[in-house]
């Protein structure tokens, strides 16, 4: 099981980084429940994404309660496909579908070989880490008392494929639903997928 870290050690992403990667293309494959995940698994689609993990005491359930209240009072929830990506090697994808589901079931949770989850936390501008024993650690073993710390933003990618906008976890269920009715629009403007 991992552990949390101090909130100092969740915050080491600076905005600059995040909204550096804006307008970038975002490409990915990783596993879910079902079997391979791309970028292009949802096709038409927003994707909503954040990452984490199970265990995180605060940041995720929170990201994760308000993507649920999102989804239900937005005005276009079909146009949006919420996805977790859990950056703990002790995640597997049958417990992340069992966490999210606790939350939404449409919130798909997502893992992969640790190079693939770096290639699109360094696409997004996010960070994430391990400590052991006050140290860092490049890829700790499940089960051995790491600590884990992330950066707590939640990334919207167009149907293209293309970073839209970054948010602070905290902008909270409300501030979301806004953001992403205004993004979103009508349905006949944003579902050509091109």
């Amino acid at each position: 099981m991992a552990l949390a870290l101090a909130a100092a050690d969740a915050w080491p992403l600076r905005p600059a980084q995040a909204q550096a990667a804006a307008g970038h293309a975002i490409h990915f494959t990783l596993n879910g429940p079902a079997g391979p995940v791309t970028e292009r698994s949802h096709p038409g689609k927003h994707l909503l994404l954040a990452i984490g993990y199970t265990t995180c005491p605060d940041i995720c359930p929170t990201t994760l309660y308000e993507w649920a209240q999102t989804l239900q009072t937005m005005r276009r929830p079909e146009a949006i496909a919420p996805l977790f990506v859990s950056i703990d090697p002790g995640d597997t994808p049958q417990a992340l579908q069992t966490y999210t589901r606790f939350f939404d079931e449409r919130i798909v949770g997502l893992t992969g070989e640790p190079e693939r989850i770096q290639a699109l936390a360094r696409q997004l501008g996010a960070t994430f880490g391990y400590r052991l024993n006050g140290q860092k650690v490049a890829q700790p073993q499940p089960g051995s008392g790491y600590g884990v710390y992330h950066s707590a933003l939640i990334y919207l990618i167009g149907p293209d494929r293309k970073l839209i906008d970054v948010f602070d976890y905290q902008i909270g269920a409300e501030g979301l639903t806004a953001a992403l009715d205004k993004v979103l629009g009508d349905a006949s403007a944003n579902t050509s997928g091109k």
